[in-house]
């Protein structure tokens, strides 16, 4: 029992860096553009109210 709760343990952490490795960067780059996006929606309704 021990040992089967470990090995799914050890199984899930190398499926979570793996997972990392190769959707951290599309992530990243993809949450950068959604928070530009806001900042540029915001600066432009301040524009307007000016």
């Amino acid at each position: 029992m021990q040992m089967g709760r470990d090995m799914l343990l050890v199984a899930l952490g190398m499926v979570g860096v793996l997972a990392y490795q190769k959707y951290s960067k599309p992530v990243m780059k993809k949450a950068e553009e959604l928070m530009n996006d806001a900042l540029k929606m915001a600066d432009k309704k301040l524009d307007e109210m000016m």
